[in-house]
């Protein structure tokens, strides 16, 4: 990352957008970008190898509006992709936006707004889902604005992280300091995101999370982020592990709940993606949930979160059971 500028008054903020497949929706999410109601954009899009118009419509937006570069890059994924906008990234702060998401025009002015009047490193904000026409499906905020500081500061993290704020690259907006030299792990295949976030949260920055919903997220089942693969497995233990040693020793009672209940989720989430791999012999896929459920790292910390997890009774059943013979009965459901 270069700086610009030291005028933080009317400071860059770089937007970085991996583009891969999106011909559908990239004018609609770019439109959104060079529309915003701040014009201090430096806007980066990087064509990972995209096999649609999409490398021509990068250009094309770059053609039209001074503040918008391009690279194209050879297809390593969205994580490579992200780095090679870091790389290029020139601004005071940046955010990130998926290619086929919409950001609302004073998403970057009200996000600036919110760093400056309460001195924070990160802003963080709601999302709004919506389908393939752009029409609302729900909205996922905190009910009320919320700064991450001093005493409190892993608690209003972990009731973050519970209500899906920290997960995610896009709906944030990062100043230069926290992420000056910091990269996404391009070999993880599952929570890398959220690797990335803790990451730049190491040193306890201030944060200010905004009960707004400004980022408009298109919900749709591409079949990537239920595609089972052993490194998810292995990712996903590493990655509850990670979220344990960042909060070791820092929470109070409401903490802990707020972090059990998430890792209950988190688990919960990925078995019936094994479940359902029918190319894999059964004794893998109850090898591979029993790994994520019988962790002793967060073991505890899962049955904790069990009872308010957004879980069927059945599979919250089985993940405090934990019988092996019980998994084989599950397993053969899903092969009906």
């Amino acid at each position: 990352m270069t700086n610009r500028t030291d005028n933080m008054d009317r400071p860059l903020v770089s937007i970085i957008v991996p583009v891969y497949r999106a011909e559908r929706f990239l004018d609609e999410c770019v439109a959104s970008l060079t529309g915003q109601t701040y014009r201090e954009l430096d806007i980066v899009l990087v064509d990972d190898a995209s096999p649609d118009s999409c490398p021509e419509m990068c250009d094309a937006w770059a053609a039209r509006d001074s503040r918008v570069r391009v690279s194209h890059t050879s297809g390593g994924g969205a994580s490579a992709a992200r780095n090679a906008g870091l790389d290029m990234a020139q601004g005071d702060a940046v955010m990130f936006v998926d290619s086929d998401d919409v950001l609302d025009s004073q998403a970057v002015e009200r996000a600036l707004a919110a760093m400056q009047a309460t001195d924070s490193a990160v802003v963080i904000f709601g999302k709004r889902y919506i389908d393939e026409n752009g029409s609302v499906q729900r909205t996922s905020a905190i009910d009320h604005d919320m700064v991450c500081d001093g005493t409190s500061y892993d608690e209003n993290l972990a009731y973050l992280l519970d209500h899906d704020y920290l997960s995610p690259p896009w709906g944030k907006l990062f100043g230069r300091s926290v992420i000056d030299g910091l990269r996404f792990d391009e070999t993880m295949v599952y929570e890398e995101d959220l690797d990335f976030n803790l990451r730049a949260l190491a040193n306890r920055p201030r944060v200010c999370a905004m009960a707004e919903a400004m980022y408009r997220y298109r919900h749709m089942d591409s079949g990537m982020a239920t595609v089972y693969s052993e490194a998810k497995v292995v990712n996903v233990i590493a990655a509850n592990r990670s979220k344990l040693r960042f909060f070791d020793g820092r929470l109070g009672k409401e903490g802990l709940k707020s972090l059990d209940h998430h890792i209950a989720n988190d688990v919960g989430w990925i078995i019936p993606q094994i479940a359902g791999a029918h190319d894999v012999p059964i004794g893998r896929r109850i090898q591979d949930i029993m790994s994520m459920t019988s962790e002793p790292a967060y073991r505890r910390h899962l049955v904790h979160g069990l009872p308010h997890a957004g879980l069927t009774r059945r599979l919250k059943m089985l993940m405090l059971v934990n019988a092996r013979w019980l998994w084989r009965i599950y397993m053969r459901g899903w092969e009906e």
